[in-house]
């Protein structure tokens, strides 16, 4: 499939996936920036459906969109809809634009779908009280259970529907999340699990389900946890028969999705949108998470990268979408002062992932696209397909990180300190610029390939491992590095065991920098810094010295050679030094901006790096 295995042929693109009363009844500003209850709203919807519009796209280099299709108020409503949608894809695919139909997953309209279907009520999640959830304070928008009969079928037989049309070239899901519920159908199945538990200490038929809004900091409850998982479970087994459904009638579909692409414990204990879940179930994932990349103040740098370091680690690719639907100001300037829109295409293009630019195509009041924003983006974009173009060998490349850091969704899922030394300790490798990876861990699961992989593992303070993962992590060849407290200290389901695991083995040991991680919450994901020695820490032969702003990614061939450095910042850097020793070159080298390429000229084992806003690539010459 093209689009995962050559992403970066692509620029992702929307301005209007959501259909006129979705706008209306919102009646704000929502998503592709478009404001819900203009009165213009119509004439731009039109004019976006329009064959004008695709050209514009077009003519942007911007490929690859999703478009409005379903939205979740029942099919027999939005089927009137359906031949201008189906009209405006064949219009943009006719253009080279690949087209994915949105269909959202978490919500039920039940002002309109009541009268297609009476009994919407019943696909409901219910919160504790046994009301039904709504959507984020939308009270006309009702979350679903993916455990009641019929909701799930009823999906089904709408892809059904858009596939077969040969409209589309896959399907977008939005909001791909499960807010925890406590209906009847989920109770049956959290009893079935505990009873094949065999727990001498409760009657299962008897249990009582956890409220949500308690879950302790360190979560040790059984059946809280048991219930955790069983709704990780669910939404995995949804969205498969969903990707079956699709992948029966059009092998070549894309399936993707958007849930937050992030390392968070809020992902396993209450969105239940947890990663190594429901990745399993898409081609490739889209990222929405509102962390828009930018600076706050000196020593916070909010970025897309730790999307993309769990993306790896899963063996999948993510496509972040930052942007805050769109709705926030586009922006203007040109490559020397809007160095933040720089930075978000260019860490997309140095990570394996799609450049997204949504913003170009929001409409401004009166319905019309700012034609000044556009002609200052219009020579960025085409720089970047060029980059891409002519440097796609190096890009396609794997990274060089010869640092390992474990990521346990158990220890992170079930231990906010876990989580907390886990964030601290990625922080810390990140803004030193050491080259690492993560190695994800799960239960009775490890990647033993990944690990295998690093000359150097960082356990961060993981406090829940398996006995299979324990044994594993024992038997690995490299240097062994724990950081902070309890690595191992107790199994996956956070039981405590009598003895440390790892105490009579030969490990270095590491303090974990207290950055301030308070704002490392669900839609949001900012770590306050604090200068520390990892760099120092964790030497290796290929490195780069500059400001702890900056990220680089480190590309590396199958000889073992770095054929391109790849830097990123969203702020302007006077510049840096790396280190490239002569086995790892593969000749002569270039620096590449947006503004154009200069000589690279090596004194040794390095090389300077010259001044630059929103990225730089060191790169093999051709």
């Amino acid at each position: 499939m093209e689009i995962t295995e050559h992403p970066s042929r692509f620029i992702w693109t929307f301005g209007n996936h959501e259909n006129i009363p979705m706008y209306r009844r919102i009646g704000k500003v929502s998503t592709g920036g478009v404001q819900g209850n203009a009165l213009w709203l119509k004439d731009w919807h039109n004019w976006y459906d329009s064959g004008e519009c695709a050209d514009r796209m077009a003519d942007l280099g911007l490929n690859l969109l999703h478009c409005r299709c379903y939205t979740g108020m029942g099919w027999e409503y939005e089927k009137e809809d359906f031949p201008r949608v189906q009209a405006f894809a064949e219009r943009c695919r006719k253009r080279g634009i690949t087209v994915l139909a949105y269909v959202q997953y978490a919500t039920l309209y039940h002002e309109i779908m009541r009268r297609e279907l009476p009994h919407v009520e019943e696909w409901a999640a219910l919160d504790y009280n046994g009301k039904p959830y709504d959507y984020n304070g939308q009270y006309w928008r009702w979350m679903p259970c993916p455990n009641r009969p019929g909701f799930v079928e009823y999906i089904r037989k709408v892809l059904k529907i858009i596939i077969e049309s040969g409209s589309f070239d896959g399907v977008m899901f939005d909001n791909m999340v499960d807010f925890p519920c406590f209906c009847p159908d989920c109770r049956k199945k959290l009893i079935a699990r505990i009873e094949k538990k065999n727990w001498d200490f409760l009657y299962p038929e008897f249990v009582s389900m956890p409220p949500a809004e308690n879950i302790p900091p360190e979560l040790m409850d059984p059946v809280a946890i048991e219930l955790a998982r069983m709704r990780h479970e669910s939404i995995h087994d949804a969205f498969m028969s969903f990707r079956q459904t699709i992948k029966s009638i059009d092998p070549d579909a894309i399936v993707t999705g958007n849930f937050p692409m992030l390392p968070r414990r809020s992902c396993f204990v209450y969105g239940s949108n947890l990663a190594s879940a429901l990745a399993p179930t898409l081609d490739f994932t889209l990222g929405q998470s509102a962390s828009n990349p930018g600076l706050d103040g000196t020593n916070s740098v909010v970025s897309q990268v730790y999307a993309y370091k769990l993306a790896h680690a899963l063996h999948t690719n993510v496509v972040p979408l930052v942007d805050s639907d769109a709705g926030g100001p586009a922006g203007s300037g040109t490559a020397k002062s809007n160095p933040v829109y720089i930075a978000q295409l260019c860490e997309s293009l140095f990570n394996n992932s799609i450049p997204v630019d949504r913003i170009v195509m929001k409409p401004k009041r009166g319905g019309a696209l700012d034609e000044a924003v556009i002609e200052k983006r219009r020579p960025i974009l085409k720089r970047i397909k060029e980059i891409a173009q002519k440097y796609e060998a190096i890009l396609d490349l794997p990274e060089y990180a010869p640092v390992g850091l474990l990521f346990s969704d158990d220890s992170v899922g079930l231990s906010t300190a876990s989580s907390e030394a886990f964030l601290r300790c990625q922080e810390s490798l990140l803004r030193a610029h050491v080259p690492y990876r993560l190695v994800f861990a799960r239960e009775n699961f490890i990647d033993v390939e990944e690990m295998n992989k690093c000359a150097t593992l960082i356990l961060p303070g993981a406090r829940c491992l398996s006995d299979s993962v324990i044994e594993a992590i024992k038997s690995y060849k490299g240097e062994l590095v724990l950081a902070g407290e309890e690595n191992g200290g107790n199994d996956e389901n956070y039981c405590q065991r009598a003895e440390l695991p790892f105490e009579d083995i030969a490990a270095r040991r590491v303090e974990i920098t207290p950055h301030d991680v308070s704002k490392a919450i669900y839609y949001k994901f900012q770590i306050f810094f604090e200068k520390d020695n990892y760099a120092d820490l964790f030497p290796t032969e290929v490195k780069i010295e500059t400001d702890t702003v900056a990220h680089a990614v480190f590309k590396q061939d199958p000889q073992g050679r770095i054929p391109g450095v790849l830097i990123s910042a969203v702020t302007h850097i006077s510049g840096g030094r790396i280190t490239l020793p002569e086995k790892f070159r593969t000749g002569e080298y270039e620096f590449v901006s947006i503004e154009g390429t200069q000589p690279a000229e090596f004194q040794g084992d390095t090389v300077e790096v010259p001044a630059f806003d929103g990225m730089i690539m060191l790169c093999a010459k051709k």
